[in-house]
């Protein structure tokens, strides 16, 4: 069917239905992207953590049957409630196959979604239905990475495909972690709503640790061709706000993860220069920084200050923000994140978190302060490039080139992904053509 003919289908329910220009094919296409994650989540609420995979075939369904049904029918009044009432319908019919029709029919309420303030809104906040799914799919029975994987396919709405590419991890991986998860679920009987008020506050610092997760993996690859995952970094910030900005989530700590990927996401586009290597946070041309995030992470940080309550987002939200408005590496205030890491350090105690702050004492303290403080990280770092690349950039700045050129090659042999490969065999090649300094990376 070309355009002429869907729009003439469309036009002649004129009164009766929706009228658009567009072929019905579009539309169908705007609303499995607009409005699959609410649907699924409406259906999945009723149904239970056990059968969240009938609601997302159950909506599946339902946008099947509309590209089979509206080219002839037309498109109806409000096609977000059909496709709401097929697929509740989809699903007693998967149900009966249970045996469990009779017990689940009467809790299937109607599920077309209200009219007002609530449409046309997905992309920005998330709807009771849609929160509960995440608190469910983010409940602490799972592991943080089944937390990450189930969030990514149930309240995202990326396909195994996308998710297998984004943590980088097979397909077949991918479904046997949401295949587990559903099952632990369903073990603990796990109910898809909003936590009772006692529990909301660990039950959200679970949510919020998964979406940071979510995040990370997108900013930083383990391995592979690519370093960066934007899709799953603008899906992290996505959530991220919406909790910032629900009534029952909302709050200083909420904001200021909101500020953190925000603020951390500005970068992503010079992460990678355009010969496929790693830049270093010191050679990324900051014009080319997401002007809109950073103005959007400060806002969330100037509403996080609220309170009295001082979390680890905080101050990483703090250290992102003290990236973004300053100039050049050097106009950086390094003392103040040096300072800000101390008291990371004191909360989460990884040798990442300890690393990050002795390469940002060696920016506010000099070289030799910086080194020792590496060298006391890299025996918890033994499989890690960061820590030798950093001891490496110190001892290029002190003038111990074979040191640090035994650094690089050691972090060169141990980096696992394309891009950061390139960055070190660059670095190493910089350094064969005489004394250059190498900055470490700083922390981010």
């Amino acid at each position: 069917m070309d355009r002429a003919q869907a729009g003439r289908c469309h036009d002649g329910r004129a009164g009766e239905g929706v009228r658009l220009s567009a072929p019905v094919h579009d539309l169908v296409a705007s609303l499995a992207r607009d409005s699959t994650h609410r649907l699924v989540a409406a259906l999945a609420r009723r149904l239970g953590a056990g059968r969240i995979a009938v609601a997302e075939d159950a909506v599946q369904h339902a946008l099947l049957q509309a590209l089979s049904s509206w080219p002839f029918k037309g498109a109806p009044a409000k096609p977000e409630a059909w496709l709401a009432v097929v697929a509740r319908n989809r699903a007693l019919d998967l149900l009966r196959h249970e045996q469990r029709r009779l017990l689940l029919a009467e809790e299937l309420m109607p599920l077309a979604p209200s009219d007002g303030e609530g449409e046309g809104r997905f992309d920005r906040e998330l709807n009771d239905d849609e929160l509960a799914l995440l608190f469910a799919v983010c409940h602490p029975v799972l592991s943080p990475n089944l937390r990450v994987t189930f969030a990514l396919k149930t309240v995202c709405g990326l396909t195994v495909t996308q998710i297998a590419s984004g943590l980088l991890a097979e397909p077949t991986t991918i479904a046997q972690r949401l295949v587990r998860a559903r099952r632990q679920l369903e073990a603990a009987n796990v109910p898809i709503e909003p936590p009772p008020p006692d529990t909301l506050p660990q039950r959200a610092e679970s949510v919020r640790t998964a979406l940071y997760l979510m995040f990370s993996e997108g900013y930083s690859a383990a391995s592979g061709e690519v370093l960066v995952q934007p899709e799953l970094c603008i899906e992290a910030v996505r959530l991220a706000r919406a909790l910032a900005v629900h009534p029952m989530t909302h709050g200083p700590a909420s904001d200021a993860l909101a500020a953190l990927l925000a603020l951390t996401a500005a970068r992503l586009a010079t992460r990678v220069d355009p010969e496929g290597a790693a830049q270093l946070l010191e050679d990324q041309p900051r014009e080319q920084w997401d002007a809109g995030l950073i103005a959007l992470g400060l806002d969330h940080l100037q509403r996080s200050a609220t309170g009295e309550e001082l979390t680890i987002w905080h101050l990483r939200a703090e250290i992102a923000s003290l990236h973004a408005v300053a100039r050049s590496t050097a106009d950086t205030d390094w003392p103040r994140i040096a300072a800000l890491y101390d008291q990371i350090v004191a909360i989460d105690g990884s040798p990442m978190a300890a690393l990050a702050r002795a390469v940002a004492i060696g920016h506010a303290q000099g070289a030799t302060a910086g080194l020792d403080a590496v060298n006391a990280c890299l025996p918890l770092l033994v499989a890690s490039p960061y820590g030798h690349a950093a001891a490496a950039a110190f001892l290029i700045d002190l003038q111990r080139e074979t040191e640090a050129r035994t650094h690089l090659e050691r972090a060169l042999a141990l980096v696992r992904t394309t891009p950061e490969r390139r960055l070190m065999e660059r670095r190493l090649t910089a350094l064969s053509a005489g004394p250059q300094s190498a900055r470490a990376p700083p922390p981010g």
